[in-house]
C-alpha cells in the first residue's frame, strides 16, 4: 500500500502518513461532507490505499473489529521503516509536482487578502535517496518557506501574478528545481494600494563548526548575517542549501570553500561572503601490519617506500591499497589490500628465490607499476596560523590552507614558514591517487623577528644621487640597508639626466636589487642659443624688408 502526504496527515518521526483528519480533506465539519460523527472532541480519519482506491476510516477509540486492521497498518508500517536503503548521495530528487490545495486565491467574486495552500512532494533520487527538505519562493518579496514538510500556506495582500519557485532537497544537500505561475485577481472596485519594500543593505557573514575532521564530517553553519531573509549556500562540494542555519554532511576527503549568499527578498538586494578552504575534511585510518619470510624485505604501499619487514604502519588511510615486496635474490611479492577504519589488517607473504615462480610474481609487479605512474596524489596543507608559506621539495606553492595537486607518488620534503614563527620542515609520503594532509601547529620562534631587508641600487651612468622616501642615502652604485619591509619610493637624480622615481618593494631578510639606464636630458648650450636667436632675427629683418618693399611698390 502507497502512502500520500498531506499537510492535514499526523507523521511520525520518518514523516509517513499516519491518517488524514477527515473534517481536514472535505473543508467542513458534519456529517454532510462524508464525515459523520465529526466534532471537536471526536474526529474519524481516513487512510488512503492506492492500490485498490479504497479508504479506511479509523476512530480514536477503534471499534473491536478494526483492531487487526490497525495492526496491519502498524505492521506495515514497521516493514517500510525497517526497507529504508542507504544513503547514495547520488543525484537531486527526479521529479516534484505542486499543486493548489485549497483555491483560496482562485474564488469568485476576487478577493483579497486570500490564503492559498501549496502541496509540492517529490520523488526519491535514482539512487533511493528520499527527499528531506522542501523550500518555495511566494513570489511576492515576503521571506521563503523552508522546512520539512512538503506543504506550506500564504496569504496574498495584493492582486496580481506571482512568480513562485519551488525546490526538493535531499538529505545530501542536493536539490531540484521548478517553478509555475499563480496569478490572484483582481477584486471588483479595488483601489489600489501603494506597497513598496523597505532599504534594505543584506550584509552575508557566517560561521561553522567543526571545520576539521574524518569523514564523514557533519559541519553545523550558521547565518551571522544581518538585514536578510532569504539564503543560499554553495559546501564547495557540489552541493548546496537555502536554508538560514544548515546542518552539512561532507563525505570526502580535502580542503572545502564555503560561500553564503544572504538576500532581502523584496528588495532583492545581496551580500556575498566566502571563506576559502574553510572545512578540512580527511579520512579514516588502520593499521596494515606485514611480515615476510624470510625477514628484512622492502615494503612498497601504492608505490611509496614504507620501511623493511617486520613492519607495523598506523594511521594507514582506509581504502584499496597496492603492496608490492622486495628483496634482493627473491622474486617480488605483489598483492592488495582493503584497510578499514580502525581495523588491522596482516600480510603474511612467504618470498621464493629468484626465478622459481616468476610466472605469478614478475609479471603482475609490471602491471600494477605502470598502470599506478599515471596516478599521482595530492597535498592539502593546513596551519595555525593561516597564511604560511610553502614549499614542496623546494618549489613554492602558496600560502596555506592550499591543496597542491598533482604530486608525484614518493617521499617529499615540505616546508612552511611564518613570520615571527620558527619554520617548520617535515618528510611527507605521497600515494597514488591518494591526498596527504599536513596540518601545522606552527611555534612562536624565540629569535627576533627579521622585519627589515636591503636595496642594492645601480644606475647607468653611475654617480646618481639616491633618495629613498625623501632621504639622502648616497651615490650610485649603493645599497642601503635595514629598510622596513614592504613599499619604498626611490629617487634618482644625475645632471643632464632626466629624474627617475619608482616605486620598491622590500621583503624581510631578503636584499632587493634595482638597475636602471638614466634617461639624457636635451640642454643646449651658450653657442646654440646664439645662433638660434640670430636664425629667428634674420628671419623677422627678412620680413619686415619685403612689407617695405610692398608699401614703396
Amino acid at each position: 500500500m502507497v502512502m500520500y502526504p498531506h499537510p492535514g496527515a499526523k507523521r511520525d518521526d520518518n514523516d509517513y502518513l499516519l491518517a488524514i483528519p477527515c473534517n481536514y480533506l472535505e473543508n467542513t465539519r458534519g456529517p454532510e461532507n462524508g464525515c459523520p460523527g465529526s466534532s471537536r472532541k471526536r474526529n474519524r480519519y481516513r487512510l488512503w490505499s492506492v492500490d485498490n482506491g479504497g479508504e479506511m476510516e479509523l476512530n480514536r477509540k477503534p471499534e473491536p473489529g478494526r483492531v487487526r486492521v490497525c495492526c496491519a497498518v502498524v505492521m506495515m508500517l514497521v516493514v517500510c521503516i525497517c526497507t529504508v536503503t542507504a544513503v547514495t548521495c547520488d543525484a537531486p530528487p527526479r521529479s516534484q509536482v505542486f499543486t493548489l490545495q485549497t483555491n483560496g486565491c482562485n474564488q469568485s467574486p476576487a478577493t483579497v487578502p486570500c490564503t492559498e495552500n501549496f502541496l509540492f512532494p517529490a520523488q526519491p533520487s535514482p539512487g533511493g535517496d528520499m527527499a528531506t527538505q522542501y523550500y518555495l519562493d511566494f513570489g511576492d518579496g515576503t521571506p521563503p518557506y523552508y522546512g520539512f514538510n512538503d506543504f506550506a500556506s500564504h496569504t496574498y495582500d495584493y492582486p496580481g501574478t506571482y512568480r513562485l519557485t519551488y525546490r526538493a532537497g535531499t538529505i545530501c544537500d542536493r536539490w531540484s528545481e521548478n517553478s509555475t505561475a499563480l496569478v490572484v485577481a483582481t477584486p471588483p472596485n479595488y483601489t489600489p494600494v501603494l506597497h513598496g519594500c523597505t532599504d534594505a543593505r543584506p550584509q552575508a557573514a557566517f560561521s561553522g563548526v567543526p571545520l576539521s575532521g574524518i569523514a564523514p564530517l557533519t559541519v553545523q553553519f550558521t547565518s551571522t548575517s544581518t538585514e536578510a531573509n532569504a539564503y543560499a549556500w554553495d559546501f564547495g562540494d557540489n552541493t548546496s542549501s537555502p536554508a538560514e542555519n544548515p546542518r552539512h554532511t561532507y563525505m570526502t576527503a580535502g580542503l572545502f570553500s564555503v560561500t553564503l549568499e544572504a538576500r532581502d527578498s523584496c528588495s532583492n538586494a545581496a551580500s556575498t561572503a566566502s571563506m576559502s578552504h574553510l572545512v578540512t575534511v580527511s579520512i579514516q585510518s588502520g593499521t596494515l601490519a606485514v611480515t615476510t619470510v624470510p625477514q628484512g624485505a622492502d615494503v612498497f604501499v601504492d608505490n611509496v617506500f614504507k620501511g623493511i619487514t617486520p613492519l607495523t604502519l598506523t594511521d594507514t588511510p582506509s581504502g584499496y591499497h597496492i603492496l608490492r615486496i622486495t628483496l634482493p635474490g627473491y622474486g617480488d611479492y605483489v598483492t592488495s589490500a582493503t584497510v578499514e577504519p580502525s581495523k588491522t589488517v596482516l600480510i603474511k607473504a612467504e618470498l621464493l628465490e629468484d626465478g622459481t615462480n616468476a610466472s605469478t610474481t614478475t609479471a603482475p609487479a609490471v602491471t600494477v607499476t605502470t598502470a599506478l605512474l599515471r596516478q599521482n596524489g595530492s597535498v592539502a596543507v593546513t596551519s595555525v596560523p593561516t597564511g604560511a608559506s610553502v614549499t614542496l621539495d623546494g618549489g613554492y606553492e602558496g600560502t596555506t590552507p592550499v591543496i597542491i595537486p598533482d604530486v608525484l607518488p614518493g617521499n617529499h620534503e615540505i616546508s612552511l614558514t611564518y613570520p615571527g614563527y620558527a619554520p617548520m620542515v617535515q618528510s611527507i609520503s605521497v600515494g597514488t591517487s591518494q591526498t596527504t594532509a599536513v596540518n601545522a601547529n606552527l611555534v612562536i620562534s624565540a629569535e627576533p623577528a627579521v622585519t627589515t631587508g636591503d636595496l642594492s641600487v645601480i644606475s647607468d651612468p653611475a654617480g646618481a644621487q639616491v633618495s629613498v622616501d625623501g632621504d639622502a642615502k648616497g651615490v650610485s652604485p649603493a645599497t642601503i640597508p635595514g629598510l622596513a619591509a614592504g613599499k619604498h619610493t626611490l629617487l634618482l637624480k644625475l645632471e643632464d639626466y632626466y629624474d627617475l622615481s619608482t616605486t620598491v618593494n622590500i621583503t624581510a631578510g631578503q636584499t632587493q636589487n634595482y638597475t636602471t639606464a638614466l634617461r639624457k636630458a636635451f640642454r643646449p648650450s651658450v653657442l646654440e642659443i646664439g645662433l638660434a636667436g640670430l636664425v629667428i632675427l634674420i628671419v623677422i629683418g627678412a620680413g619686415l624688408y619685403r612689407l617695405i618693399r610692398k608699401d614703396e611698390i
